[in-house]
């Protein structure tokens, strides 16, 4: 689910189209105006600024004082959730129309920068001290104050009114718009999972459990049992098995790694016993993680790649070795290991563009990885998922990360 918090005022209300509607409302009324983010920032141009204010905020510190008293209108405002009239550090009337959305502050429209008949007069205002403060020529400062308009108290208050209904409704049309989009976004990641989910359950066999596998295990198995009668038959043929079952009966559901890792034990163990001599392995996952959750089948994909592809075409022996550590008390970094044959730079870095594309790949060991890295980012978002490393006659290693997730 997306936090209309973590947006800012320009991302809700596109800024040309704000850009607008601030001069067109600045014209209408005849009233300087800008519009800042929570902090008081301007986010877009001003529009029709007073002489006297742009006066003022080319001096350092008189920037400093416009967006100071900015920030505290817009924060006063949006704590009272209602549009407020104050007199600005320049001496000027100014109001604040908060833009709350959801109890959210995003920012503020200022206008104003006008002396209000009723309140105050140009002569109430210390000219002397601001040009000593802010060391501005006290004559430039006269000249501009004399051009700002007087006006009536009513009609600063229906202004400031009619801006806090109008800018607050762009800004729910647009946190509008934004949940509309994110919601189709998420549609569509839910229907690509569940496509996904359905091709795993369908391609199992070719996808997870490669082919080439269960076809070496199977004559295994048949050599097997004429040479002996016939217990370590029966092992292999409960292995293969409860590898089956997991993979039919888990392909879209979250296991704990203790689950998983039992899974890999006995695909390594049949591995093991068809490659007799040459296959060596290590599973080291300590024991912390055991009770964390992972998308099942994400770690098998991997380790059947390491055997098939890393270690099956190599002459020498091979070891594939599974790691797991906890990071910054944050994620679990994975980290599966072979000494195989290794990839070339080209090879490596195509597998790598694949993988992290959404097109579809025909050959097996894509397949299996790109899965496993679409599920790791639906479950848990784009900052985590899998990382390869390859040298040619050197071996693999893939870095699988994954939230603490219990």
């Amino acid at each position: 689910m997306y936090n209309i918090e973590q947006y800012k005022l320009d991302e809700i209300i596109d800024a040309n189209s704000l850009q607008d509607i601030q001069d067109k409302y600045s014209k209408l009324t005849n009233l300087s105006t800008i519009t800042v983010d929570r902090h008081g920032v301007p986010v877009i141009k001003p529009s029709n600024f007073s002489k006297y204010c742009s006066l003022i905020r080319t001096s350092k510190e008189g920037y400093r004082r416009c967006i100071t008293c900015d920030a505290m209108g817009g924060l006063q405002s949006s704590k009272l959730k209602k549009p407020i009239i104050y007199r600005c550090h320049a001496g000027l009337t100014d109001f604040s129309a908060p833009i709350v959305v959801n109890d959210i502050h995003f920012g503020s429209m200022l206008c104003g920068q006008v002396i209000v008949k009723e309140n105050n007069t140009r002569d109430s205002i210390d000219l002397e001290k601001i040009s000593s403060e802010l060391y501005l020529p006290l004559d430039k400062l006269k000249s501009a104050l004399n051009e700002i308009n007087i006006v009536e108290y009513e009609k600063v208050k229906n202004s400031a009114d009619f801006m806090y209904m109008f800018a607050n409704l762009i800004a729910k049309m647009g946190v509008a718009n934004i949940a509309h989009s994110k919601l189709l976004e998420e549609t569509k990641e839910k229907m690509k999972f569940q496509q996904l989910a359905r091709d795993i359950q369908i391609k199992s066999i070719q996808a997870q459990i490669n082919p080439h596998f269960l076809f070496n295990t199977l004559n295994t198995m048949a050599s097997m049992s004429l040479l002996e009668n016939s217990s370590n038959t029966v092992d292999l043929i409960y292995a293969l098995s409860d590898i089956l079952r997991y993979s039919l009966r888990n392909s879209d559901k979250m296991v704990n790694i203790s689950t998983e890792i039992k899974n890999i034990e006995k695909y390594l163990y049949i591995q093991n016993v068809r490659f007799r001599d040459k296959l060596d392995y290590k599973i080291d996952v300590s024991s912390d993680v055991m009770d964390c959750k992972i998308p099942a089948m994400t770690l098998q994909p991997i380790i059947e790649n390491a055997v098939i592809h890393g270690i099956e075409p190599k002459k020498q022996p091979g070891k594939v070795s599974i790691i797991s550590k906890i990071v910054s008390e944050k994620y679990i970094a994975f980290k599966i290991e072979d000494n195989g044959v290794g990839m070339n730079p080209e090879k490596l870095q195509s597998l790598k563009d694949k993988i992290n594309s959404s097109g579809e790949d025909d050959s097996n060991i894509n397949i299996g990885i790109q899965i496993v890295q679409d599920r790791i980012k639906y479950y848990f978002g784009s900052q985590y998922g899998i990382d390869i490393k390859s040298s040619p006659n050197e071996g693999t290693t893939v870095y699988i990360k994954i939230p603490l997730v219990f």
